[in-house]
């Protein structure tokens, strides 16, 4: 008899402490089991944290630590964080490991958060990012290529340079790197030096990364930016488009055509892909492009209504016009310039060699316009070996305008749409009645 009431004070008191916990954090926030295969390396350096996968109401972040931890994460918005400068969400990992992946969800829309990660040996600094608006306008960062050349020079004497300055940008949404972010994906020490490279950028927005050719090791890029797949996520008014190009992707390019238009197929917003590998260009080595992706990818981004394209992998900025279509190849986050063909490719408007930088997108659905500000933060030797002159905080070398939709109806007036049109034609860069979207 004692027994039995002794066991049933003791169900009460589980059911009290597990309510409890539910009561003490309004918001709800999840952690994911941790991948049991990160046991196969025996000393990892603390990387991150990363997050992404941000939505309306939810984010994830990501880290591995430099040994087995439950991690704490606290947050708050960014009103009750600047009034008493505390955190009033803790949640606590149920995952004990090195690798850690959790996702907070009940968050509000278009809203900036604070948190901080301890007890795994991340640095207990504050660290921000942004709910995803449901409309309006907003900015995000393109940028590529930022391994390193060593001995040459490491990803913290060039990779940083880039991304030092995308931190400097205001109320940017996110980031997204397009692959070759280290030269060796098995080194550890690479990998550190990417991480350092990025801590400023990465604490104040949230960080999508795509795998490019140097990024073989797939289970360490899923771990620390939650997935190598083929996938899209949405922002406001637009759908991007995060494709493999690269011969270890899990999909076939036929197979991530026909993802493609079913994923962009009945979107009424704004279309936006990125990839790795060009679809065209002008380098000496590839003239012309990706053969491959033009004959299968083009015709889904076509079909679908897509109207810009990034890609990277030759290290240089270019631009290329065809069938309504705008490409930009951005590459310039730190890798070793490549040399372009002096006669450039048909529809190729515009190129920046042996430079450093990265693309600053602003979208208007107001306007029914996607602005790409092109931004030089560098330049660098021929040889390579020296940065020969360093830019001011936003030095634009192109504006490029891009209607979100093809009918003439999404432009205020008919003179728009001419200009726009004049200015692809002879390559000026900006036209009179887009001086309103200008910074």
């Amino acid at each position: 008899m004692v027994t039995g009431l002794w066991m049933t004070r003791r169900c009460v008191w589980i059911i009290i402490v597990v309510t409890a916990c539910f009561v003490v954090c309004p918001a709800l926030a999840i952690s994911t089991a941790e991948n049991s295969d990160i046991s196969r390396y025996d000393s990892i350096t603390p990387m991150g944290p990363v997050v992404f996968g941000t939505t309306r109401n939810s984010t994830v972040i990501s880290f591995m630590s430099g040994q087995s931890c439950t991690p704490i994460i606290k947050y708050a918005n960014d009103s009750h964080f600047l009034h008493s400068e505390h955190y009033d969400h803790e949640l606590f990992s149920s995952s004990y490991g090195r690798n850690h992946t959790i996702r907070i969800t009940n968050l509000e829309p278009a809203i900036k958060y604070h948190y901080y990660v301890s007890g795994c040996g991340i640095p207990d600094v504050d660290r921000t990012f942004r709910t995803f608006p449901a409309s309006g306008s907003f900015t995000f960062v393109v940028y590529g290529d930022t391994r390193e050349q060593a001995p040459l020079y490491t990803q913290t004497e060039r990779h940083k340079i880039v991304a030092d300055r995308i931190a400097q940008e205001k109320d940017v949404m996110f980031v997204v790197n397009s692959g070759d972010l280290v030269s060796n994906s098995t080194d550890e020490v690479e990998w550190s030096r990417f991480f350092d490279a990025t801590e400023k950028v990465r604490s104040m927005t949230s960080y999508y990364a795509i795998p490019g050719n140097h990024d073989t090791d797939r289970l360490r890029f899923r771990q620390l930016f939650g997935t190598d797949d083929t996938t899209f996520f949405d922002c406001g008014n637009i759908r991007i488009a995060l494709l493999d190009s690269t011969a270890e992707s899990s999909m076939s390019l036929e197979e991530q055509a026909e993802w493609l238009t079913g994923t962009f197929g009945s979107y009424g917003g704004a279309k936006v892909a990125i990839l790795h590998y060009p679809v065209y260009s002008s380098d000496e080595k590839h003239y012309g492009g990706w053969e491959n992706l033009q004959r299968i990818l083009v015709p889904a981004f076509q079909e679908s209504g897509v109207r810009l394209v990034f890609n990277s992998h030759v290290h240089v900025f270019e631009q290329v016009e065809r069938d309504g279509i705008t490409y930009i190849t951005e590459a310039r986050g730190g890798a070793p310039a490549y040399p372009l063909n002096k006669t450039r490719i048909p529809g190729s408007v515009r190129a920046y060699e042996n430079t450093l930088g990265y693309s600053r997108v602003s979208v208007d659905p107001k306007a029914g316009i996607i602005r790409v500000d092109v931004i030089r933060v560098a330049d660098i030797s021929g040889d390579l070996r020296t940065v020969t002159k360093m830019y001011p905080d936003d030095t634009v070398d192109a504006r490029i305008r891009i209607p979100i939709a093809r009918s003439i109806n999404r432009f205020s007036d008919i003179s728009e749409m001419m200009c726009l049109l004049k200015d692809m034609k002879n390559n000026i860069g900006w036209c009179y009645p887009f001086q309103n979207y200008l910074p």
